[in-house]
């Protein structure tokens, strides 16, 4: 399954290149969105990192065969969502030029054009109109999250966090979702890929907040006082003291990044952040056994949470 599934995941690089290229775009935006793409894919860490791969599973699994257009379509949706959110960084949109944040912002709606359209072909006409309703829903969750950021309005409360990024990253739920409805799925069985979906999601976006505090140079997310589950964990857990001292040196970024590592190790951000990846864990292998109680393919993807997950404990700690 690990070469099939190797080999499928190609097949939807190699179609995500060719919808790009469709001659009605301007070459140059074509050539822009190409080297776009090949940055995101040059940040996965193996086929089943990939944004295809979900959903090329789901294909498998149901029908013996994977959806490839679909799995494109998914993915381009991503990295149209992604782009919209570079456009409102001055950093991430640096690669486009100093100057070309509407060029980018222009190429995110070339983007968003092209993978409706490519999802819309790779649906059978007579689930169209489910998969139109699992798109608004959850492109709506979406563009709200990206509004409370903008805003500033997110709740920094736990829940609050949670909840957020469940919207922002609900592309998961989404590709997932979308993968079953293509396959023929009855109404159950689509819930249970989307709750696949959702906690590979909160899995992938606590592993990624872990990263930004633990794993990088600086970290943007205290830098920029960004929602945080890790953070939003350690400011409902920590004594009124432990919660003042984090203030005291978030003042002294970016000198006091390891003071705040050695407070955040030692409190109860982490062990939070943990327990809430391994609830996620867990549901994902219980979802995955219920679809096939006598093992499939999709026990590539419970391996794949498993590392995720596993990579908290392997990190060497910052303090």
């Amino acid at each position: 399954m690990h070469e099939t599934l190797a080999i499928a995941v190609a097949a939807a690089h190699r179609k995500c290149d060719e919808v790009v290229r469709d001659p009605l775009l301007d070459p140059d935006q074509s050539e822009l969105l190409v080297a776009f793409i090949a940055g995101a894919r040059a940040g996965e860490a193996g086929p089943m990192a990939d944004l295809a791969a979900l959903p090329l599973l789901v294909g498998l699994c149901e029908c013996g065969e994977a959806n490839v257009d679909l799995a494109a379509g998914c993915t381009l949706y991503h990295l149209a969502l992604r782009l919209f959110d570079d456009v409102s960084d001055p950093d991430l949109v640096a690669p486009w030029g100093p100057e070309r944040a509407p060029v980018a912002d222009n190429a995110a709606l070339a983007l968003t054009m092209v993978a409706v359209d490519t999802l819309a072909a790779a649906v059978p006409a007579g689930r169209a109109e489910a998969a139109r309703l699992s798109l608004r829903r959850h492109t709506l969750r979406a563009v709200g999250a990206r509004h409370r950021d903008l805003g500033g309005t997110v709740a920094g409360d736990e829940a609050g966090v949670r909840a957020h990024n469940a919207d922002k990253s609900s592309v998961f739920a989404l590709s997932t979702e979308l993968a079953a409805i293509a396959a023929g799925c009855e109404p159950e069985r689509v819930a249970a890929y989307c709750r696949i979906g959702e906690a590979t999601a909160e899995i992938r976006q606590i592993a990624e907040d872990l990263r930004d505090l633990f794993g990088e140079p600086r970290s943007r997310d205290l830098e920029r006082e960004a929602p945080s589950f890790p953070l939003a964990c350690f400011a409902a857990r920590a004594s009124a003291a432990e919660r003042a001292e984090l203030q005291r040196l978030r003042a002294e970024l970016p000198g006091s990044l390891d003071a705040i590592r050695k407070l955040l190790l030692a409190g109860p951000a982490v062990r939070a952040s943990a327990a809430a990846m391994e609830a996620a864990r867990r549901a994902v292998h219980a979802e995955v056994a219920a679809l096939f109680p006598a093992g499939s393919g999709l026990d590539l993807h419970a391996e794949f949470v498993d590392a995720v997950a596993a990579e908290l404990h392997r990190r060497p700690r910052a303090a």
